[in-house]
Formats: structure tokens, sequence, C-alpha cells
């Protein structure tokens, strides 16, 4: 199971949101690059980009910070936040980025997720980002109606192969990941799910590795020093 690390951006820099609110946003670093870098020392294979100036504008924004993180020798980077179109898919791949996250297209727009599988497969994932139960889109300020398994069900059925599942309600709160509802997906889609949101401990990353996961997304528990990369690497792999 991936232990994958996130960074994401607003105006160029490392921040973290709590429970995807803009109005609470922590700057954790200035240079994203140099973020990567430690990351990749810490035993980082995947590195999981958030372009949230790009989800709430509809485009990608931070292009400068994606080029320099793609930059650094010995990880793979996988990029969502604004990308609803096939040029700019093309464009962000084109830096280096290896794989795309489609969240608000895979909604909104699934002929682009078809389109974008058939012309790049194997590199597109779809993220889908729920409270409540409800997938929220458009950098989760939108509510869409819809269940969960619902849309992983559609994004399979388009080419995609990988789901990363956000319980927007406990992002940032450090209460627990959502390991059992990410294992209910998997098995209901029947697509590969990685979890996301509340990770606040070792345990939650051995709750994921034990539903049997294909990885999980950690961030502000990295940030806050609640747990080390290295740690969470060492965990996922015993």
């Amino acid at each position: 199971m991936l232990v994958i690390p996130a960074i994401d951006l607003i105006g160029g820099e490392v921040v973290r949101l709590e429970k995807g609110d803009f109005a609470k946003k922590t700057v954790y670093a200035r240079d994203p690059a140099e973020k990567a870098a430690e990351l990749v020392r810490d035993g980082a294979t995947l590195i999981h980009v958030v372009d949230l100036d790009g989800a709430k504008a509809g485009w990608p924004v931070n292009l400068d910070a994606v080029r320099a993180i793609c930059a650094v020798p010995g990880a793979e980077v996988e990029l969502g936040g604004g990308l609803r179109s096939l040029p700019d898919i093309e464009k962000v791949l084109e830096l280096g980025v290896r794989y795309v996250v489609l969240g608000t297209a895979a909604v909104e727009r699934l002929d682009l997720v078809r389109q974008a599988c058939a012309r790049f497969p194997g590199r597109v994932r779809s993220g889908i980002d729920a409270r409540n139960g409800e997938v929220k889109i458009a950098g989760w300020l939108e509510g869409t109606g819809l269940g969960a398994a619902e849309v992983a069900r559609r994004v399979k059925e388009a080419g995609v192969g990988l789901v990363e599942y956000t319980d927007v309600g406990r992002d940032g709160m450090f209460t627990g990941v959502d390991a059992d509802g990410a294992a209910r997906l998997q098995a209901e889609a029947g697509v590969q799910v990685v979890a996301s949101g509340g990770v606040a401990s070792l345990d939650d990353v051995r709750a994921c590795r034990a539903a049997g996961l294909a990885g999980v997304i950690v961030g502000k528990a990295l940030y806050e020093g609640r747990i080390a990369l290295a740690d969470a690497v060492r965990t996922a792999a015993e």
C-alpha cells in the first residue's frame, strides 16, 4: 500500500485548509519544490499535488510551482485541481506530471474523462470528495446530489482504474480516516481506492492497509508533526 504525501497549492505556496474552507488556510512552506525534495528524502515515491486556485478557477493556475515540483528527482507527481479540458490535461502532463486527478470533470463532463482515458491510458485518476455522503465539486464548494459509489462506477466505466476518496468533513481535522467507507466504495464500485481526509496517526495507515486499500494520502498530519513520513511508509509495508 502506498503512503502518498500531499502538497496543496495556493499562490505558489504549500498550504492546508480546514474542511476545504478557503477562509481557514495555513501556510506551511513558501517553496513547494523544497518541500517535495524533503518528502522524497523521507521515502515518498508519489506526491499528491492539488492546485486549489485551479479548483476554484476551473483551469490550472499554479503551473510554475507544479513544474518545479516535477523537476525534483525521485518521485512521481499526480495533480488535481482545475483540470477540465483536454488541452489543460495535456499541458500539465507535458510539465512532468505522471497522473492527472479529475474531480469536477468526473461529475460534470464524463465525456472528458472518457476522452482523457483514451488519449492518456493509465494516467487518469478520479478524485471523489464527499461530505455527508454527497459528492462535492469545484474545490468542495458545490454539491451534486450524487453518492460516491455512483460516481465511482461512472468513472470506472469511462476507463478510470483508481479513485481517490476524501471525506471532506474529516479533512484537516485529525478525526481519523474513513478507511471503512473507502473499503465499501472499493467493493461497491469495483475500482481501486486511495483514502484521504482526517489522517491523524499511524493507526490510520494501519487501518487503510488492513482494509485492503491501494493507498492513503497524508497531508496536515505530516505538516503538524503528528506523523513522520518515513514511519508511515514503514508501517504501510509491514
